[in-house]
């Protein structure tokens, strides 16, 4: 997927961007709205069709179903930056990054998903589990049949290396470099670059100190586009 993004500038086009930059939007809510906040930590309820509706967003991210990734993150939170978190930089900023994702033991670890009950016990959720690879490449085909590769490249391919990094960034830049606000049992940073670009998620020693909340940017100037989207909702 990486390696597609070297094509991209040879495709551009504006209504690409615009689709990159639609698809960033949505789908990066889907994984930070709904998977993180409302999901995993269940900070937050929406009527049901809103919160399917969201969580599907998140699957396009092309990070794993709902059922996997809750599991995974609910994982972490209960191990954190020990030898058995699944991204725990103490293994390195390159593991906690991305290298964990394809590490046999730790995969081996995280194909129990008893801690994401909730979720399996949701028609829904077993559906998109079921059929989730073939949401990914259903996604991929609509765009190349609506905008040709630019649309592929931009909308798809661009957008989902983005996200992708955006997301592991959490893990691993925001528990090495930035300041901890509040002193928890693990070594969870506020990044506010990161903070930016994964629309709240950022603030990851404000989540740590405070699991169960919805907002992530608790000052005026911790820019959290999550939380304000959440407003909106109400």
């Amino acid at each position: 997927m990486h390696a597609a993004c070297l094509f991209a500038p040879f495709f551009f086009s504006w209504s690409a961007v615009g689709v990159f930059l639609a698809g960033y939007v949505l789908t990066g809510l889907g994984i930070t709205l709904s998977f993180h906040r409302q999901l995993t930590h269940k900070s937050f309820a929406t009527p049901k069709w809103l919160e399917y509706t969201f969580a599907y967003l998140g699957a396009l991210a092309s990070q794993g179903d709902p059922i996997e990734w809750v599991s995974a993150h609910r994982y972490h939170h209960a191990h954190c930056d020990t030898e058995v978190d699944p991204h725990s930089p103490r293994d390195g900023a390159f593991w906690s990054h991305m290298g964990w994702i394809w590490n046999a033991r730790k995969l081996k670890v995280l194909e129990s998903d008893t801690n994401a009950s909730d979720l399996r016990e949701q028609p829904f959720y077993v559906w998109l589990k079921k059929t989730y690879a073939w949401q990914i490449v259903a996604q991929a085909s609509v765009l190349f049949l609506l905008g040709g590769m630019p649309w592929l490249l931009w909308g798809f391919c661009m957008r989902t290396v983005l996200v992708w990094n955006v997301t592991w960034a959490v893990n691993s830049v925001c528990h090495i470099w930035g300041r901890q606000t509040f002193r928890t049992s693990d070594v969870s940073m506020n990044n506010p670059v990161v903070g930016l670009l994964a629309l709240g998620e950022g603030w990851h020693n404000n989540h740590h100190a405070f699991e169960d909340s919805c907002r992530h940017g608790l000052k005026w100037w911790q820019i959290d586009f999550t939380w304000y989207a959440i407003l909106l909702l109400q």
